[in-house]
């Protein structure tokens, strides 16, 4: 029964990891080139990686069942609970919004549809039908969202075996403007390794076990850095760096994502492949929006103690979808912008807030964890550091003080 525990909660980690997120990589880090974006990606996913296991320690150290914010709130106080909620709230609210506006653009490239705000009125469309199965039923979309993860996997990895045939290893040759590109590419690949949240409930139905979380924690993070790093492989090797319809050109055109999808149908000439980018594409914006929109309906319905009624569901629904949908609908090609976002409310989430709640475990005496992570406190500064570059990394990016390439 525990290793059905183990495995399963491992296979948890991998499906949370690996959402519609993924297709934003090789968008993000076109300039960077296939080399540059591997070394990329491993950096970031050691980072994220350690920073898991010091929630988890943090973790070990309260009862099972505690949150995240309650965790936050007895080692850091009121104003470690408050940052932890914002921090919460603003990650969930930007998934939100890159999902809507991945989803709008998937159905106007679906369905071949390209008059004048289509994006808009396909992101209107998204998010009453889809959020009119939250507001419904949430078990209806936890078992449904359960199947949905199992068939995007399949598809993932399926998408992945037949693209390593299309690829031409001259586009994966390192360019000599590369590393211009690696600062602008870092938030976009940091927030594809967010987790963390997930945490507490891992513990919770593990139990408290810090060998085998330690191992679900490692494995489930690095299975999807291996699939990460062949879909930089396949999708870079595939789509040229200029000329028409490739890397350049879409990140000229705003980074797309039913452009992306589009241009590599064009380069790999394969219905069966068309078909599986496009399953899989569906299936990770939804589920990505399913899974984030459950969270978030669910946090402020706790937040602001709505009843579970109609009256009460509908309230909370509106409180959920409405602020994401602005975004969507004034930026439709703002799939990469919200992400970068949710890169500064993940690094607090996922680096600052754990350092900090680390340390206070170490020292309070009625605090104790089982299980204690490696690393001086030389290292946890460097660790604080590096969340506090993601966070200074995206807001250069927002005000266009970092090169981009196109």
């Amino acid at each position: 029964m525990t290793t059905n525990k183990t495995l399963g909660s491992t296979l948890i980690i991998i499906g949370t990891t690996i959402g519609a997120g993924v297709l934003a990589l090789p968008l993000a880090t076109a300039g960077l080139g296939f080399y540059y974006a591997v070394i990329l990606m491993i950096m970031l996913w050691i980072l994220m990686c350690y920073t898991a296991l010091l929630t988890l320690e943090v973790n070990l150290a309260f009862p099972r069942g505690s949150s995240f914010s309650s965790m936050a709130k007895a080692t850091l106080g009121t104003p470690g609970k408050i940052i932890a909620t914002a921090a919460m709230l603003i990650l969930f609210y930007a998934l939100t919004a890159a999902y809507i506006t991945g989803g709008s653009q998937l159905i106007t490239e679906n369905l071949h549809i390209h008059f004048q705000h289509a994006e808009k009125i396909s992101a209107l469309i998204f998010t009453i039908i889809l959020g009119g199965f939250v507001f419904w039923s949430t078990r209806a979309v936890d078992y449904a969202n359960r199947i949905l993860f199992t068939i995007k996997i399949i598809a993932f990895i399926a998408m992945l075996a037949l693209l390593i045939g299309h690829v031409d290893l001259q586009r994966l040759e390192p360019q000599p403007t590369a590393q211009l590109f690696i600062l602008a590419a870092a938030p976009i690949v940091f927030t594809s390794f967010g987790f963390h949240g997930s945490i507490p409930s891992i513990v919770n139905y593990v139990g408290i076990s810090p060998k085998k979380l330690r191992k679900v924690l490692i494995i489930g993070s690095m299975v999807p850095l291996i699939l990460y790093i062949i879909f930089e492989l396949t999708t870079l090797g595939t789509i040229p760096r200029t000329g028409p319809h490739s890397l350049a050109a879409l990140t000229a055109q705003g980074s797309s994502v039913g452009q992306f999808i589009h241009a590599l149908s064009l380069w790999v000439h394969s219905p069966v492949i068309t078909a599986l980018v496009n399953i899989f594409s569906d299936i990770a914006v939804t589920t990505s929006f399913l899974g984030v929109t459950l969270g978030l309906f669910d946090f402020i319905a706790d937040a602001t103690k709505r009843h579970n009624n109609k009256t009460g569901r509908l309230q909370s629904a509106l409180m959920t979808f409405i602020p994401p949908l602005v975004f969507a609908l004034f930026y439709p090609k703002g799939f990469i912008i919200a992400l970068g976002y949710a890169a500064i409310a993940l690094a607090v989430l996922a680096v600052l807030l754990p350092v900090l709640m680390v340390r206070k475990v170490r020292v309070l005496p009625d605090l104790s964890s089982p299980y204690k992570v490696k690393g001086s406190v030389l290292i946890l500064t460097i660790v604080f550091l590096a969340g506090l570059l993601i966070i200074a990394l995206q807001i250069a990016s927002a005000f266009n003080l970092l090169p981009v390439f196109h």
